[in-house]
């Protein structure tokens, strides 16, 4: 008797079922990690291009700034050089005093998961206040501008993203340092813990 070599149809079904029974189960994981990795990402990015507006600011001995615009459903950041030693101003920006000199720029554009955004219900913010989800989710008193002084001093403030899927965290600058803090908002015991 002679064996023949190779598979029949019922063993090519066999393996297709369990790989397909792998690939479903692992998706919710895969899902899961993409959202997490592009949230940090995007925590990785800002906090980047905050440290390097006050690093310009100290170097240069004038202030230096980031102002957020929301466009759409997005937030876009353009950076910019005080031109007459007062700090990065609303009113300056649209005169011409204080300078453009990057942007608009998207904050990781290539994932497109993770965003500059609040949660869709309220809950409260790092400092025990309420956060809605109307609020702005750029928050430097009731502007969207970050300024950073000669000294490394900034304007104190927060910028809130969140993955999408519940998970939201917040970069904070604080006032007199300029550093950059991030918290991580933990939706089952409803509190803010910094990493």
């Amino acid at each position: 008797m002679r064996r023949q070599h190779g598979l029949t149809l019922l063993e090519i079904i066999a393996v297709i079922a369990i790989i397909g029974i792998i690939a479903i189960a692992s998706a919710p994981a895969f899902a899961n990690y993409r959202r997490n990795a592009s949230m940090k990402a995007e925590v990785a990015e800002l906090r980047g291009v905050l440290r390097a507006v006050r690093s310009r600011a100290i170097m240069r001995g004038t202030h230096a700034g980031v102002k957020f615009t929301r466009a759409g459903n997005t937030w876009v950041y353009s950076l910019y050089d005080d031109g007459n030693h007062n700090g990065i101003r609303t009113a300056e920006i649209t005169s011409g005093v204080d300078r453009r000199y990057a942007g608009p720029s998207m904050l990781m554009p290539q994932f497109n998961i993770a965003g500059i955004a609040l949660l869709s219900t309220a809950i409260r913010d790092p400092d025990g206040d309420p956060l809605l989800p109307s609020a702005s989710a750029v928050q430097f008193g009731s502007s969207t501008i970050c300024s950073f002084s000669p000294t490394g001093a900034g304007t104190s403030g927060t910028i809130y993203i969140t993955d999408g899927a519940g998970r939201l965290c917040a970069l904070r600058v604080y006032g007199a340092s300029g550093r950059v803090r991030l918290l991580r908002y933990d939706a089952t015991r409803r509190r803010w813990s910094q990493e």
